[in-house]
């Protein structure tokens, strides 16, 4: 069964249920990883370069200016600080080029961002598209000893990620990162993938020099509340939890609102949470943390509907049915009790 699900900045995607071990916490972010991916290369290949000596302070502002509206994502008012640049000066080749990079992220064309950046990448795209996956691999291990060699150990590791070599997958991102210290993605690409693997505790680093470069990242402080929900963190894991809400207050980040409320002790709120979300996701995993929070307040009648649904929703859960029949025994000794009273 799929359902539409919301992630980070509201993009819609189709995913399987929740919790389904196919459907990796990594597929879920792709998408809006590469499209930060994009903007990384477009800021620190361009606006780290040394600016030419004309360049003037007010310019120099305004490339301040422009970068932190692209973190956000406001694309379109970064666009205006480059033109101002541009209107002081024009031959600011560093804007233009800078200009151009942005111009293809809003567009959606990638490729050709890319291509300029390191066309061996390209190339190793055009062999994935064919299904080739040898000479894919030939060739972005090439393209790592090229120049912008960091883009291709990137492009490298979503290869082993892919063929589920998470070792390969590490060790690629963190050879981006050896070349391109400042190369952010990979940060959070090696934390997601460490995340995946349940590395939880090894999690943490990456994700935290991921946020020294990006501090307003909803999507790292939900990975990061994750890997510390998993190591019994709490306190830590809604601390970031809440900064993830704070930033972008998607359904994703509700839902790891109530675990972390169940995990408390808080059965009531956190049932109250999950009930709301039921409009945005219909899932086996949240039916069944209804049916926790129903046993922990001893609502056996409600627990064992609740349980009933998520059976519904599973794939032959032999948890589910278990914790089933459970209730529906202390169910029947109630009523037992209660006739013999």
């Amino acid at each position: 069964m799929t359902i539409f699900f919301l992630i980070p900045y509201c993009k819609v995607i189709k995913i399987k249920k929740l919790g389904d071990s196919s459907t990796s916490f990594s597929d879920l972010c792709y998408n809006l990883s590469m499209k930060k991916l994009l903007l990384s290369i477009i800021l620190i290949s361009l606006v780290g370069i040394v600016t030419p000596v004309f360049a003037s302070e007010i310019e120099d502002d305004y490339l301040d200016i422009a970068s932190n509206y692209c973190v956000m994502g406001d694309y379109n008012k970064a666009m205006e600080y480059l033109d101002k640049i541009l209107s002081i000066n024009p031959n600011n080749k560093q804007v233009q080029d800078l200009k151009k990079g942005l111009t293809h992220v809003i567009s959606k064309d990638k490729k050709s961002f890319v291509e300029a950046v390191n066309p061996q990448v390209k190339q190793a795209q055009e062999y994935k598209r064919i299904g080739d996956e040898q000479m894919e691999l030939s060739a972005l291990t090439s393209a790592t000893q090229g120049e912008n060699g960091y883009l291709a150990y990137y492009y490298l590791g979503n290869f082993y990620r892919l063929k589920h070599d998470y070792q390969k997958a590490i060790d690629s991102y963190n050879s981006a990162v050896s070349l391109r210290p400042d190369f952010a993605q990979a940060f959070l690409a090696s934390a997601i993938v460490l995340y995946d693997i349940g590395k939880f505790d090894s999690v943490i680093n990456p994700i935290d020099k991921y946020l020294s470069l990006n501090p307003n990242d909803d999507l790292a402080y939900a990975v990061k509340s994750r890997a510390e929900f998993s190591l019994g963190m709490l306190d830590e894991s809604k601390s970031d939890n809440d900064k993830a809400i704070e930033l972008n207050d998607c359904p994703e980040y509700r839902f790891d609102k109530a675990k972390i409320l169940y995990k408390e002790g808080n059965y009531t709120e956190s049932k109250k949470l999950f009930t709301e979300l039921l409009s945005d996701i219909q899932t086996s995993k949240i039916y069944e943390y209804m049916g926790l929070c129903d046993i922990a307040k001893q609502d056996y009648m409600s627990a064992l509907m609740n349980i009933d649904k998520a059976i519904i929703l599973s794939d032959d859960d032999e948890y589910l049915e278990n914790k089933y029949n459970e209730i529906k025994e202390i169910l029947e000794n109630n009523n037992e009790k209660d006739v013999q009273e």
